[in-house]
């Protein structure tokens, strides 16, 4: 990586350099439960799943099915983190997911210890395949155990690859309460453009969740049921979606239903 980035990234880790951790109460029994719980879930639900422990600042945990689909070795990211990440990352997509980092880390670190485990970072990048095509995934990012003094030590990572989008489509980013779904920072880069839905789209998609049919729906929203199936058809060209249930997924995956 060029100097740029390593200046970046640096002021990325500096983000924690306030908090101040002291190893002899740190409970790694903590960590060892988690990553139990943790290689069950990915194995059940086939998931990416990454932990990283911000006192010794690396990875400690690490299941992807998708490390052979870009050409990663789990060692090699295990050993060299997030670094072996960045280097196969969209070169227009680095300073959006940075900056994205560093001010979504520093609203989570200036929260209460108490709300600080209510609060997820989710951010979307493509990262090079080793086919050489470029594959979009969604980050969600989650304080997963704090220290006894509030900090936050244990980071879990969860990633989907997702359907792409257009060229010329803003990477999305949110800071997301999880009890309530309320959306913190970058409110001002909400669109409705070709690329995003509406927010009538987000009300069928989110009835759609609900298992109603187009005709259902039309009856709740008091629409005709060619006007359900023409928004449809719109959210499932501006997901890229093959079908209704892989575009509830992706937007299950933004937050936004």
């Amino acid at each position: 990586m060029d100097a740029g980035f390593e200046k970046k990234f640096a002021r990325y880790l500096s983000v924690f350099d306030m908090q101040e951790f002291d190893e002899a109460v740190l409970d790694y029994k903590q960590l060892e439960k988690h990553i139990g719980f943790l290689s069950q879930l990915a194995a059940l639900e086939n998931s990416s799943l990454g932990v990283v422990d911000l006192h010794k600042r690396r990875y400690v945990y690490m299941q992807s099915k998708y490390l052979p689909v870009l050409g990663l070795e789990l060692e090699e990211v295990l050993k060299r983190g997030p670094r072996a990440i960045f280097e196969i990352m969209h070169p227009e997509d680095i300073n959006g997911v940075i900056d994205t980092l560093v001010r979504g880390s520093e609203f989570l670190l200036s929260l209460p210890a108490g709300e600080k485990k209510d609060y997820k970072i989710l951010y979307d990048f493509r990262l090079r395949a080793g086919t050489g095509e470029y594959v979009r995934f969604i980050q969600h990012i989650v304080p997963l155990e704090l220290d006894s003094k509030g900090n936050i030590w244990l980071m879990l990572m969860v990633n989907d690859a997702v359907p792409p989008r257009g060229e010329d489509t803003s990477p999305q980013r949110k800071v997301i309460n999880i009890k309530t779904g309320k959306q913190y920072l970058f409110l001002d880069e909400e669109t409705e453009s070709r690329s995003h839905l509406t927010k009538r789209e987000i009300e069928i998609l989110g009835l759609l969740s609900k298992g109603l049919a187009s005709k259902q729906v039309a009856d709740e929203l008091s629409l005709s049921v060619n006007t359900v199936n023409n928004h449809r058809r719109n959210i499932l060209e501006k997901t890229n979606a093959g079908n209704t249930a892989e575009a509830i997924r992706y937007a299950l995956s933004l937050g936004l239903i």
